[in-house]
């Protein structure tokens, strides 16, 4: 298998979130293991113990206090364009996947077969929090023979994807801004998907591979804190809308932002595209959506 997997973990110094978030890289370092065996996976472990190290099966890349997530993913990013690997899958360390769809299929087929996705540059897990993922998947019968792909949203994160390694195909090398998203300075997530972008490179979104967050309401940085976050990420559009106004990003008077104008100018990706899975699949009964129950009234 051509694929390299990258992680980035930091470690709070909360005494209850800690703990969680340890939990949660151990599990994921475990799916990790058994989704790709004899793998090279490569940790970029930040405010970790050498106890925490021990408990981990990968390379490590060890700062004794947090870089930031842009840096991080740099540090692998670097490692990945010097190699020959076709793919890196890049995670947070709060993430595995639903164990929907025979997701584990697509996963080799990506990595055994680079070639199979021509066109195809980076791919996200669908993000459940915010898509309804069952109604649209049972509503296209065609995800039972191809995987579908969808134009990745620019106000979106990536804490699961798939990236090709666009230095062995293409002679480029994208790396993260160096911005603090937790500080207010931008979101490098998106920032590196509009570089992407405007590098002319397709990223998208496959329907059928749905991320699972293993502390979704537990921040290394806020804890639990969700309204402060939030807080910040919402000036951090802002940023956004002020740092590429001319590539046409702007916040309108009703709130809403001109990602439109962007995807317009920019995203190379299909609206849809469609590949054949090595082998069909059928629904099974966890992912087939609940009809809701229809309620008359009685005249007695």
């Amino acid at each position: 298998m051509s694929v390299m997997v990258g992680v980035i973990s930091y470690l709070p110094n909360d005494d209850t979130v800690r703990p969680q978030r340890l939990t949660a890289v151990r599990t994921q370092n475990e799916w990790l293991n058994n989704l790709l065996p004899n793998t090279k996976i490569v940790s970029v472990c930040q405010n970790y113990t050498d106890s925490d190290i021990e408990m981990l099966k990968s390379e490590i890349i060890r700062f004794p206090d947090g870089i930031g997530a842009g840096a991080a993913r740099n540090e692998i990013l670097h490692r990945f364009y010097d190699s020959e690997y076709d793919w890196l899958l890049l995670c947070d360390d709060d993430t595995v996947a639903y164990p929907y769809y025979h997701y584990e299929d697509f996963i080799c087929d990506v990595v055994n077969n680079p070639d199979k996705f021509k066109g195809v540059d980076a791919i996200s897990a669908v993000e459940p929090e915010y898509h309804p993922y069952k109604k649209l998947n049972f509503e296209d019968k065609a995800n039972l023979t191809h995987y579908k792909f969808e134009p990745r949203e620019l106000n979106s994160g990536s804490a699961t994807s798939l990236i090709r390694n666009i230095r062995k195909y293409y002679e480029k090398q994208i790396y993260y801004p160096n911005v603090n998203a937790n500080k207010g300075e931008g979101r490098e997530d998106m920032e590196f998907l509009f570089y992407w972008l405007k590098n002319s490179l397709t990223w998208y979104t496959m329907d059928t591979w749905i991320r699972k967050s293993l502390c979704f309401d537990r921040s290394s940085i806020f804890g639990y804190d969700v309204k402060e976050r939030d807080k910040i990420l919402m000036h951090d559009l802002d940023v956004i809308c002020e740092r590429y106004k001319e590539d046409g990003l702007q916040r309108q008077t009703n709130g809403k932002i001109t990602w439109k104008n962007f995807n317009d100018r920019y995203n190379k990706s299909k609206k849809v595209l469609y590949i054949e899975r090595a082998v069909p699949i059928e629904f099974e009964e966890n992912v087939i959506p609940k009809p809701k129950k229809v309620f008359s009234k009685k005249l007695f």
